[in-house]
């Protein structure tokens, strides 16, 4: 595999799914579950603590992903998907919602105004010197008229 975070999604959930009660492994396709052994990880390292419930074990976030489609396809039923549904919807609306504030490129433009207001104010003190020509460039300038002549 060439991900290595998914094949060991795959190794935890192939662990988990040892563990599972045989009605609710039946339920799930023959393919789906061949899938997750040919695919898995071959050297991770990875065991399922028996004391601890499902929530509170130590699992990697594609893991918790993959098992939330396992349950919504294949283990629930029509009122637990509809309810699941809602609450993806919610949480994925929540999170766009994060987004939007964090990078809205109206705030970042606003900040970056602030700071040059900032920056502007603080530097009315400071008296502009006068420009004066170097020697050379006095030179350069005198050769230039003389042949525009």
């Amino acid at each position: 595999m060439e991900n290595t975070e998914y094949s060991n999604s795959l190794y935890q959930i192939s662990e988990i799914l040892k563990y599972t009660e045989p009605s609710l492994k039946a339920v799930i396709p023959k393919k789906v579950i061949s899938y997750f052994e040919i695919n898995k990880s071959k050297d991770y390292n990875w065991n399922i603590n028996k004391s601890l419930s499902l929530d509170k074990q130590d699992l990697l976030p594609t893991t918790k992903e993959i098992l939330t489609v396992i349950y919504k396809y294949y283990i629930c039923n029509d009122m637990e998907r509809i309810e699941l549904e809602k609450i993806l919807n919610y949480n994925e609306i929540k999170y766009q919602n994060e987004l939007r504030e964090k990078y809205n490129p109206d705030n970042l433009f606003k900040n970056k105004r602030k700071k040059v207001e900032i920056a502007i104010t603080g530097n009315e003190s400071t008296k502009v010197g006068e420009y004066k020509k170097s020697l050379i460039k006095k030179i350069v300038s005198k050769i230039r008229l003389f042949f525009q002549r």
